[in-house]
This record gives C-alpha cells, sequence and structure tokens, in this order.
C-alpha cells in the first residue's frame, strides 16, 4: 500500500510564461513587510518592521508549528565556499549550557491578510542586501515551502520575515519601484523583492580564469562561502523554480537561473517496479518505449586483416591449457548462473519525447541518504526506490539539465536559444511531467524536480 504525500503547499511546476498568463490580481492571505525598511542598525540587522497595514489570522499547523529556548549556536562544523558545488546542513550545534541542540519543528506561521499595497524598497536597503526578485503573484507561502524543503528549521518567525538555517533569513515581500528595477536591469515582470539577511563570509582564492564563472564576477574580492554560500546557491535553485532574478549585494551583477532548464523529474517511492511492469505503464501513453538492453548500437562491419588473424593465433598457440577441471567448474557455473537468471538492481528505459528528443527512464533503489524534502514522509524511512525521468536532448538541442540538484552550475535565462530548442525543450518536458505522472500513479511516492524540491503536477 503506498501513499502520495500532500503537495498543495509545494509551488507548482510551472514558466514564466504560464505564470503572466494566469496573473491576477492578489486575494489569497499572504504574509507581508511593514513600512518602508530603514537603515540597518549597530547590531547588522534591519529594524523591527512597523505597522504592516494587515490583520493578523491565528492559525496553528503541526508542521510549521515550533519551540522556542533560549539556546544559541556556538559551534557549526560546516564549511562551504561556492566553489565546491556542495551544501550541508549543521553536523551538530552546541547551546549555551554545553547541550547538543536539535530543532524539533519548523517555525510559527503567520498567515496574514492583505490590506495595503506593498510599502516600496529604499535604495541604501536594496543596494545593501542580496535581493531575489520574483513576479507579484509569488505568494509568500511558496517561498516558505522551498524553504523548508531545504532546511528543518526554515518557518515564519514574524510577519515578512522567513527563518532559514545559520541565524540567516529573507526579509519582504517589498515592491520594487520602477526607478530601482530600471537601474538594476531586472526583468519588468519582477517587481517584488525579498531581501536576504545574512552576515558575509568570504574565502580569498588565487585569482585563476573562470574557476568559479559567474560567481567570481560577482564577488571578485573574495568568494562566499560557510552560511552565505549555502544561502545563495539555495536562492539561486528557489530563482530557478520561481522565474525570480538574484541581485549580488556590492557588484550589483544579476543570476538569472533559465526557469525552463529544470527539465527532468525523479519520483521516489517506496515499491519497486519490475522492468516488465514498468515497460508495460508506459507504452500506454509512450507506445515506442523500449529496455535500454535491446538497444543494439550501430557497428560497422570490419574485415579483419590478415596480419591481425596472424597474430591471434600466434596468441592461443602461446597460451597454455587449461586443466580438465578447471575447465568443467567454468562451464558448471555459466550453466548454474543461466538457470538463476539475471538479478537486477537497477534498468532503463528509452522512450521518444517532444519532436527529436528521447528520455530514458532510469530505475534503481536510492541511497542511504533521504532526500530532505521528503523527511516527514512515513514511507521514507524504508528501502526508497529512485525513478529518475531524464531528458536526453536531440543533438544540437542545448539547455540540457544540469548534473545534479547542488550543482551550481544551472543554466543562466541570458544565454540565448533558438526558439526551436526552446519549443523542442517545452514539448519534452511536457512529455516527461505525463510519464511522471504514471509512474507516480503506481508506486505511489513523491516527484521531486532537479533542485529537490516537490512537484504537484496537475
Amino acid at each position: 500500500m503506498t501513499s502520495t504525500p500532500d503537495t498543495t503547499g509545494a509551488p507548482v511546476r510551472r514558466s514564466l510564461k504560464e505564470r503572466m498568463a494566469r496573473a491576477e490580481a492578489p486575494t489569497s492571505t499572504t504574509s507581508t513587510a511593514g513600512k518602508t525598511p530603514g537603515r540597518a542598525n549597530g547590531t547588522g540587522e534591519l529594524p523591527a518592521l512597523g505597522n504592516t497595514g494587515a490583520t493578523p489570522v491565528v492559525a496553528f499547523d503541526p508542521l510549521t508549528s515550533t519551540t522556542t529556548s533560549s539556546s544559541v549556536i556556538l559551534t557549526d562544523t560546516t564549511t562551504n565556499a561556492l566553489g565546491a558545488h556542495v551544501v550541508h546542513d549543521h553536523a551538530f550545534r552546541v547551546g549555551t549550557e554545553g547541550d547538543v541542540a536539535a530543532d524539533q519543528a519548523a517555525a510559527l506561521v503567520a498567515p496574514l491578510e492583505r490590506t495595503a499595497p506593498l510599502a516600496p524598497i529604499d535604495r541604501h536597503t536594496a543596494t545593501g542586501h542580496h535581493l531575489l526578485a520574483v513576479n507579484s503573484t509569488v505568494e509568500p507561502d511558496e517561498l516558505e515551502a522551498l524553504a523548508v524543503s531545504v532546511w528543518e528549521g526554515a518557518g515564519w518567525t514574524a510577519p515578512g520575515t522567513l527563518r532559514l538555517s545559520g541565524g540567516a533569513r529573507l526579509e519582504g515581500p517589498w515592491s520594487l519601484p520602477t526607478e530601482l528595477r530600471r537601474e538594476f536591469g531586472i526583468p519588468a515582470e519582477q517587481d517584488t523583492v525579498w531581501l536576504l539577511v545574512c552576515a558575509p563570509n568570504r574565502a580569498q582564492f588565487p585569482p585563476r580564469p573562470n574557476l568559479f564563472d559567474r560567481w567570481a564576477n560577482a564577488f571578485p574580492k573574495g568568494v562566499p562561502c560557510g552560511v552565505e554560500a549555502k544561502m545563495l546557491l539555495t536562492m539561486e535553485r528557489m530563482a530557478r523554480r520561481l522565474a525570480g532574478t538574484i541581485r549580488i549585494a556590492g557588484s550589483g551583477v544579476l543570476i538569472e537561473p533559465d526557469p525552463d532548464s529544470a527539465v527532468s523529474l525523479t519520483v521516489h517511492a517506496p515499491r519497486w517496479l519490475d522492468p516488465e511492469e514498468a515497460l508495460a505503464l508506459l507504452v500506454t501513453e509512450f507506445p515506442d518505449t523500449i529496455d535500454a538492453r535491446d538497444i543494439v548500437p550501430e557497428r560497422g562491419h570490419a574485415i579483419p586483416k590478415r596480419r591481425d588473424l596472424e597474430r591471434v593465433d600466434a596468441v592461443r598457440e602461446g597460451l597454455p591449457e587449461v586443466p580438465a577441471e578447471v575447465a568443467r567448474a567454468i562451464e558448471s557455473d555459466r550453466r548454474r548462473d543461466l538457470e538463476a537468471g539475471q538479478l537486477l538492481d537497477g534498468y532503463s528505459l528509452v522512450t521518444p519525447v517532444g519532436n527529436k528528443s528521447r528520455m530514458a527512464l532510469e530505475v534503481r533503489p536510492a541511497g542511504e541518504v533521504v532526500p530532505q524534502a521528503l523527511r516527514w514522509e512515513t514511507w521514507a524511512s524504508g528501502p526508497i526506490i529512485e525513478y529518475k525521468l531524464r531528458w536526453l536532448p536531440a543533438e544540437g538541442v542545448s539547455g540540457a539539465p544540469s548534473s545534479s540538484a547542488t550543482s551550481s552550475a544551472v543554466p543562466d535565462a541570458r544565454h540565448g536559444l533558438t526558439r526551436a530548442a526552446r519549443l523542442e525543450r517545452v514539448r519534452a518536458a511536457a512529455d516527461i511531467e505525463r510519464a511522471a505522472a504514471l509512474v507516480q500513479g503506481a508506486v505511489g511516492g513523491a516527484i521531486l524536480d532537479e533542485d529537490g524540491f516537490l512537484v504537484g503536477l496537475g
């Protein structure tokens, strides 16, 4: 018996074009920032938010409830730099009394009913923090859902304040004035910003061309490491999911991940499908699906030369004669293996998708590390099977997905693709979503995108 997790809180997988087509005046309950942000105080934090022009709504959710204590983080064993392409959570934390401290749940949710327009952000605050610019249709609970998918302690600590990890937080949303948006070079449709409040932590590396690609250009005086690096890498993943843009404080460099570049999907489930079962499932929607083991590579029929044959004969003549008992043992092992059949620990199916692309369904047991987004699923405590639906673009079609969820090589929106290539990618993504829905319907579980976020299809 399998179950499908409730993904109603997860942002629906959609492109910027779809988001703009569905844009409408916000009427749902949202979290909002208050009056115009002031300058940072002596503690390095923004002033407390003032009158929000919003009415709080009392709510309690066991998933997002929290317990508070006087413990503070004294030791964080995790170190990281953007160039390492790896993001880790805290290994342990030590409280003021010397005890190991751990979060028990996410933070308190603080839904608000918006009764006034968003306050505009001022130039000083906007230029002094890393910014995440999104469309005004992106609701605060969408950012919360993505943050909780990454960090256990993520959640609302106050209206307009979303705690992330390691003392970092997002504050907003603020409206981005037109003059600032044009000055920053942020796309016109992204008129709402969230600012990252995080202590800077930079590492000095010897100058080497293309060492950290765009991150080195964004931080010419030192590449971020530690908590700041984690926050920026995760914000990049959020920006890709939400069709947003990151503006780097200081240099003003824009990081614009391509929202349509995350094409591949992965279904994590507690049930194993045999190759025959998976094949029968996919052919209902993709009749040209075949087992990858049946793909015969194209080879030429080369005729061996005479000197090559002579060399083979010479090698055979020089080989010692195999003892009779060894030959019998080898033959016995071969017969036993044939009778026992083939034991599979993974397989792959291939089918055409889009117009010229292909999709590979790669099935194998997942590793021991459970994806963060699935940590609350009861079935995730047992064996997990990974059904990865990977896009195999046709030759000449760029914009292929990144190799891993934590890779910093997320395709940039400014890297132009031809219209034909974009159409091919959109068609392939639609087919992969159909295939993922088929698989999830058969095995249950949950669907994650390339960045490790939950995906709700439909």
